[in-house]
């Protein structure tokens, strides 16, 4: 994946709470949770191609070329329900 696709995916849920996901080639899975103390607060694509991911409390590094796949679930809206 190239990373300026990355970044454009991953730009606007900075700030969001939920749970990104990165399907890495050779390694798997990689989750990275987005919660209300550790919301993503920013994506750089820097000069050497690499992604850089940071949180509230820290950061992460990628090549976005092993990115085989990207996945963001929010939280979920909590609802009262239906009471009979």
């Amino acid at each position: 994946m190239k990373g300026e696709t990355i970044r454009d995916l991953l730009q606007p849920l900075v700030g969001k709470s939920g749970s990104l996901s990165l399907i890495v080639s050779k390694i798997g899975h990689i989750g990275i949770a987005a919660s209300e103390n550790k919301k993503l607060t920013g994506v750089e694509l820097r000069d050497d191609g690499l992604i850089r991911l940071e949180r509230e409390s820290g950061w992460t590094v990628l090549d976005p070329s092993e990115v085989v796949a990207v996945a963001w679930i929010g939280e979920a809206e909590t609802s009262p329900g239906l009471f009979l």
